[in-house]
């Protein structure tokens, strides 16, 4: 990503003066998108400022905000502060979940990711289902420490407006392969998760595993457990990504299971340019498949 230096100042931190910098960046896409019923135009631009310094002790500080989240940027519940150091990284704001934050989410395909809404409170897509702080605006905490081939993470939040909430997880990579086992509690119910990554030269694996307890949608359906796979290769200028994903719902669910997929491509354009599209579906009563196709850019 190209970044504009446009700033530099003075800030002060404890005893001593550091050097602060402040950088501009941005994305956008413009596409078409099918949602099941019609055909629709879709495009969007964002700006972003990422902030960065070090004091004379030399620990690192920074963080980052989006323009069109700048209100929330005040109220801690988007953008992120941080500071890192010897003793890992801690952060504050609209942050991710411990597990989350080393595991990440299975290959996201198409231009606008393919969400898909059923019953208009179950969204599905490329995104694992962690139980906390997963697309969540709660101002939260996570620490972060990596020490070789180990990294471990905990994360929480308080009790302000809603129930306070945490996680942790560590992970641990040898050679190609990376495993992690991760923990969460959301005041109401549990989860734990398991996840492994391969890569295979230029394709990556990800599969994970996630056990609930007493995890209830908002539809009412009370999740047993949820497993899924994703694989990205890269062929020159074209990566190809696909995932499968599944929730099996506990006995005398109105449902026992719910499986939703994805393919699709990227083309890079270079520049910061990418040809994006993708299709994704599931196998719920009445519920089309959707589709994207547009142009990605990142400045």
């Amino acid at each position: 990503m190209k970044k504009v230096l446009f700033a530099t100042t003075a800030l002060v931190l404890t005893a001593g003066v550091a050097a602060a910098d402040v950088a501009v960046s941005g994305d956008g896409r413009m596409g078409v998108l099918y949602d099941g019923a019609d055909w629709n135009f879709s495009s969007r631009v964002r700006v972003a400022f990422s902030l960065s310094g070090q004091t004379d002790g030399g620990l690192d500080f920074g963080g980052s905000i989006r323009a069109d989240n700048s209100a929330g940027g005040a109220a801690g519940t988007a953008g992120e502060v941080w500071i890192s150091g010897a003793f890992g990284k801690i952060e504050m704001g609209n942050v991710v979940s411990a597990p989350e934050a080393l595991f990440g989410d299975l290959p996201g395909v198409g231009y606008t990711g393919n969400d898909m809404d059923i019953n208009s409170n179950v969204t599905v897509n490329a995104d694992i289902p962690y139980l906390t702080l997963d697309n969540s605006t709660q101002s939260a905490m996570l620490y972060t420490y990596n020490a070789g081939a180990f990294s471990v993470a905990a994360s929480m939040t308080d009790d302000t407006g809603q129930d306070a909430t945490y996680g942790v997880a560590a992970a641990y990579t040898f050679g190609n392969y990376t495993v992690g086992l991760g923990y969460e509690d959301d005041g109401t119910a549990t989860q734990a998760e398991l996840a492994g990554v391969a890569t295979f030269g230029n394709t990556s694996v990800k599969a994970y595993y996630a056990d609930a307890s007493d995890r209830t949608l908002d539809t009412g359906l009370e999740v047993d457990s949820a497993y899924g796979i994703g694989v990205s290769s890269v062929f020159g200028a074209t990566t190809v990504k696909g995932y499968v994903q599944k929730i099996d719902f506990s006995a005398g669910s109105a449902i026992d299971s719910l499986t939703w997929y994805g393919i699709g491509a990227d083309y890079d354009l270079g520049g910061g340019a990418t040809i994006a599209g993708g299709i994704a579906d599931n196998d719920f009563d009445g519920f089309d498949p959707v589709a994207d196709l547009g142009i990605k850019f990142k400045f």
